[in-house]
């Protein structure tokens, strides 16, 4: 049986649900890390939520790894998932 590949994507969204992807991070092989991950960032993202993008709503969820997309995901291992995003937020370009 092949692993079972995990992502998270951070996500910017208005209040009539349009929005797009500003991080996309993965391979996961573990659901609990990429659990982890996400979680980590929304706790960042908390405190701050009306800084990152102001008029969206920006969480990070779990979501199934693409495969066939992985030049667009970030390797979460290689990098401070926190500093990721903030280089990826306009307010930080």
């Amino acid at each position: 049986m092949a692993p079972a590949h995990y992502g998270v994507h951070v996500e910017a969204r208005r209040s009539d649900n349009t929005g797009y992807t500003l991080l996309r991070l993965g391979p996961f092989f573990q659901t609990w890390i990429a659990s982890r991950d996400a979680d980590r960032l929304n706790t960042e993202l908390a405190g701050r939520a009306a800084t990152v993008i102001p008029g969206f709503t920006v969480t990070a969820k779990g979501a199934p790894f693409h495969v066939s997309e992985h030049e667009s995901y970030a390797d979460p291992y290689e990098a401070d998932v926190v500093a990721l995003l903030a280089s990826r937020t306009p307010c930080h370009r």
